[in-house]
């Protein structure tokens, strides 16, 4: 089960990625809370899955802007983006000589 699920919402969301990326653009986290009502946390994936194959990465970082983003989502966001590690400024990370 949990695989079609997964599978069914990673499909609708390639079948209408243009509506995915205008929805996301404008309302972020709108468009990911009906993502976790019509699945939940397989639907969310799917979604993220889903928009990095079609090469919208750049939509999903723009995602965590929004203020209204469940923390849930937020950090499961952060760590399919970023990984385990959280993004830091070029100058925290380096040392000045």
């Amino acid at each position: 089960m949990l695989e079609s699920t997964y599978s069914t919402h990673y499909h609708a969301a390639c079948d209408r990625m243009d509506y995915l990326v205008k929805s996301l653009t404008e309302r972020p986290s709108r468009a990911i809370q009906l993502a976790v009502d019509a699945g939940g946390e397989d639907a969310v994936q799917a979604l993220f899955d889903a928009l990095m194959d079609y090469g919208y990465r750049q939509v999903l970082v723009q995602s965590l802007n929004s203020p209204k983003l469940p923390q849930w989502v937020r950090e499961r966001l952060e760590t399919f983006l970023f990984g385990n590690r959280r993004p830091l400024a070029a100058l925290l990370v380096k040392t000045l000589h």
